[in-house]
């Protein structure tokens, strides 16, 4: 059986936790993960901490499988990212599947709650992405990490470049949607009301921001997005498809910022379509350390109106079909 983390899980967590697949590569290059403090975090704060973790206990010809899995809610919540599987897949012949059967109801969890997409980022070409798949899981992006072991001495400030605010906020929206694939703004929310991280919002804080580069026509040409953490920095940049000769100089001012903080790693990830930015990368000493699949699989279905209808009762109109969860319903009777 699959059920919602309680407080009777905590020894499985916590004697499952060192031997799991942390998914959150983003992350876990910046700060230490704890599955289990984010399990309680989830059990006490409910749907407000974001964080979904269910639990495989179950027989299986006379023995028995034991596995988490944990999701966490893109806010607002129409999106989950998988950020944790446990036990690794190599620790035992049935490892595979317990990730299979904990996939399929992180699935039909989701749904229950009006979730629409599952995401994750895995190493590609590995065990994982082979277990994704024969859940339904797609590919939808590769994405590949470039380290640096710090900024400090980096970079040069670029008078073209400001830290965004909210007044920016229709300005990156714009210059995201131009340099992103229909594929990946579908994958990802940004064509919905829940967008991305740049379409939602400009976070601004002492840890993560946005710069942008505004030409002398004040349009926005490119971004960069870094994050600072316990163990690295983390940058993104966002360029306009006919901005490429900008990215030397986008990061040269994102170093030259990186480099007023603690010297710490800096990692940056180049998707398969940001074309112009891994040479500049590699040209500032820049190296290539992991290659991922990004993978997205749909919980709902939109059931479209037919044009015409003989008979007015049959008639459908359109509207989003989650599943829904027996497990749940179970662990709550029980």
């Amino acid at each position: 059986m699959i059920t919602p983390f309680g407080l009777h899980h905590v020894q499985l967590i916590r004697d499952l936790q060192n031997a799991s697949c942390i998914l959150d590569f983003k992350n876990a290059f910046l700060q230490p993960g704890n599955p289990l403090r984010a399990s309680l975090r989830g059990y006490f704060l409910r749907s407000r901490s974001g964080v979904f973790t269910y639990v495989l206990k179950a027989p299986d010809h006379g023995k028995r499988l034991l596995g988490f899995a944990q999701a966490r809610a893109q806010t607002p919540g129409s999106v989950w990212h998988i950020v944790c599987m446990a036990p690794t897949l190599d620790s035992s012949d049935d490892a595979a599947t317990i990730w299979y059967r904990l996939l399929l109801h992180l699935c039909i969890a989701a749904g229950e709650r009006r979730v629409q997409r599952l995401l994750a980022r895995l190493s590609e070409g590995g065990a994982a992405e082979e277990v994704f798949r024969q859940a339904s899981f797609s590919v939808y992006c590769r994405e590949r990490v470039f380290q640096r072991s710090s900024a400090e001495g980096m970079g040069k400030g670029s008078s073209y470049v400001h830290r965004l605010g909210p007044s920016d906020l229709a300005d990156a929206q714009r210059l995201y949607r131009k340099s992103t694939p229909r594929l990946v703004l579908l994958a990802e929310g940004a064509s919905d009301r829940a967008g991305s991280a740049l379409s939602r919002e400009i976070p601004s804080s002492d840890t993560e921001w946005y710069q942008g580069f505004v030409d002398d026509e004040s349009t926005m040409r490119a971004i960069a997005h870094t994050v600072l953490g316990q163990r690295g920095s983390w940058l993104r940049v966002t360029l306009h498809p006919t901005a490429h000769e900008l990215a030397g100089e986008v990061l040269d001012h994102a170093l030259a910022v990186l480099s007023n903080y603690p010297p710490r790693p800096v990692y940056c990830t180049v998707r398969d379509y940001q074309g112009g930015i891994q040479a500049p990368l590699e040209q500032r000493a820049f190296s290539l350390t992991q290659v991922h699949s990004l993978l997205v699989k749909h919980t709902t279905v939109r059931v479209s109106e037919s044009p015409r209808q003989l008979v007015s009762s049959l008639e459908k109109r359109a509207e989003v079909a989650p599943t829904a969860s027996r497990s749940e319903l179970e662990a709550r009777i029980h």
